[in-house]
């Protein structure tokens, strides 16, 4: 998989991770700064909530939030094996028709699908997301 930059004429992200962690959060202030919307709200609310909350919050209400956002981004981490709730819901967000930007362990199964963008690490999607701000300006 290749990261040829996202397409920035989307608007509204759902962000998705294993967890609420720092990665995720870096990411959602990188798209808030760049005037981009999210749409997912699982990982709002003080820090200090149960993480078993976050654990298991992919439910229909989630899939009703990922059904109004133009793109997904999925946090997936670089420890091996990839979460099957991350793989399930970038099938069903594929499905629809939505970009995803994948970061972290590749997914070779999502190679062959031209509307998925990979990336290794937070910082290089962060870089992407402030050079095409830079360039668009």
């Amino acid at each position: 998989m290749r990261a040829e930059g996202i397409v920035m004429g989307r608007n509204i992200f759902y962000l998705e991770a294993p967890a609420r962690t720092q990665d995720l959060l870096d990411i959602k202030w990188t798209l808030r700064a760049a005037g981009y919307a999210i749409g997912s709200t699982w990982h709002e609310g003080e820090a200090a909530s149960s993480a078993l909350v976050f654990q298991n919050h992919w439910n229909a209400s989630r899939m009703e939030e990922l059904r109004i956002c133009d793109s997904l981004v999925v946090i997936c981490g670089t420890r091996g094996e990839i979460p099957l709730l991350l793989a399930v819901v970038a099938g069903f967000a594929l499905a629809r028709g939505l970009q995803v930007i994948w970061i972290g362990s590749p997914a070779q199964i999502l190679s062959d699908f031209r509307t998925v963008q990979h990336f290794r690490t937070v910082e290089e999607f962060a870089i992407d997301v402030y050079n095409r701000q830079t360039a668009a300006a």
